[in-house]
């Protein structure tokens, strides 16, 4: 599960776009949620709140396309930075 802070920023974001959070496997950039601008803050808030470092080979849409998608690749870099 996403820390309370990530939710809160896709809350807010939710809010800007007059929408709802959509479920874990719909995509957050074709609900609005997020665009490459944003992505960039969003990707900093997951690496300060969650402890992992994202890679420049890592910042592509895709690795954060749906909360789902969020929560595995978290779930991985924590992994690798235990390793």
């Amino acid at each position: 599960m996403l820390p309370e802070s990530i939710i809160s920023f896709l809350s807010e974001s939710a809010r800007a776009a007059r929408t709802t959070i959509p479920d874990e496997h719909t995509s957050l950039f074709t609900s609005g949620l997020l665009d490459s601008f944003s992505l960039v803050e969003f990707v900093s808030l997951i690496e300060s709140e969650c402890g992992i470092r994202v890679s420049d080979s890592e910042l592509k849409p895709e690795n954060f396309d749906t909360i789902a998608r969020i929560e595995t690749f978290i779930e991985r870099a924590r992994m690798k930075e235990v390793a």
